[in-house]
């Protein structure tokens, strides 16, 4: 699963966020207190942090599964069995491995591909004697 720019960066404006909020807080706290804040408010927060990412991370990555379920049921056939054998080897495999995989014959595979490239459903790399056959969804 790739993160897209504009996540990355808002991730990274909110972790930046939470550091200015701390300082904020710890000013506070050192006012009223006279003395910072405990290492294990960081401690916590950090772990926090982390675990919410894991949450979330788990989480759209079972949102992704489920979508594509749902777009494999309205391709044809021979298109479903291309996509789904894609998706669970990474988005991408090696053309020679798919027809391999798939059952069909090479002469299939490139006419099933050359539709689905045309709908910019997949994107092919020459390597060598064959493709990387990558999926753009």
């Amino acid at each position: 699963m790739e993160i897209s720019p504009k996540r990355l960066v808002a991730g990274l404006f909110l972790i930046f966020a939470l550091g200015v909020m701390f300082a904020i807080v710890n000013g506070q706290y050192t006012e009223n207190y006279g003395q910072s804040l405990p290492v294990i408010v960081y401690g916590v927060s950090f772990v926090s942090i982390v675990l919410g990412s894991i949450i979330v991370l788990m989480f759209q990555w079972k949102i992704s599964a489920i979508q594509m379920q749902r777009v494999l049921k309205v391709l044809p056939k021979d298109e479903r069995t291309i996509v789904s054998i894609l998706f669970d080897n990474n988005n991408r495999i090696e053309q020679n491995y798919l027809v391999v995989l798939s059952g069909m014959n090479k002469v299939r595979i490139s006419r099933v591909l050359k539709k689905l490239e045309e709908r910019q459903v997949v994107e092919k790399k020459k390597i060598g004697n064959t493709n990387m056959v990558i999926l753009d969804v």
